[in-house]
């Protein structure tokens, strides 16, 4: 995956029946209405090389330039699990070289970018857990640490050092444009 472009490969179409089967219990399960009851539930939409769903463990392994969508968030990973309850996805675990979370600020509509060799999105919180080689790009911020922690829906970062000082947390504020 190259993580300095967020354009989308699109390989051969081989739609084998197993994969098929997959795919349909998919749909059923994001289009089942929320548990919570929620408004604001979104459904998530997977598409990978390879799916692999354990409704007894209440997980979905994706694998092969994987995208994930979520409204207005696009997540790409070489892997990633879906952990669900009741049928509802709650927790996303991707992996790549790095795995990266794309979305817009709610407020200002500019890209946020957040990067990592493990991202652990938590959907019902909106919230990030960013680990080894962490970074999150803003308008305003560029924060780099082995651990960054970002809460989407209040815009705050909090990032964490590694054990030596070369993994020392980073951050580069940017002027707003309109400063002088």
């Amino acid at each position: 995956m190259n993580p300095a472009t967020t354009e989308h490969r699109r390989a051969g179409i081989r739609r084998p029946a197993p994969l098929l089967a997959v795919a349909g219990v998919l749909a059923l399960i994001l289009a089942a209405p929320p548990a919570t009851g929620r408004e604001d539930a979104l459904p998530v939409e997977i598409t990978a090389d390879h799916a692999e769903m354990d409704e007894r463990a209440g997980t979905g392994t994706y694998t092969g330039d994987v995208i994930v969508v979520r409204g207005d968030a696009t997540l790409e990973a070489d892997r990633v699990i879906v952990h669900m309850r009741e049928r509802r996805p709650y927790e996303i675990e991707a992996h790549g070289e790095p795995a990266r979370l794309e979305s817009p600020d709610p407020e200002t509509g500019e890209m946020r970018i957040a990067e990592g060799l493990r991202i652990d999105y938590f959907l019902d919180e909106e919230r990030v857990i960013l680990t080894e080689r962490a970074r999150v790009i803003t308008a305003a911020e560029d924060a780099r640490g082995q651990r960054i922690t970002y809460d989407l829906e209040r815009d705050v970062i909090r990032a964490e050092r590694g054990d030596t000082d070369d993994e020392r947390v980073h951050i580069r504020l940017q002027p707003r444009e309109d400063d002088p």
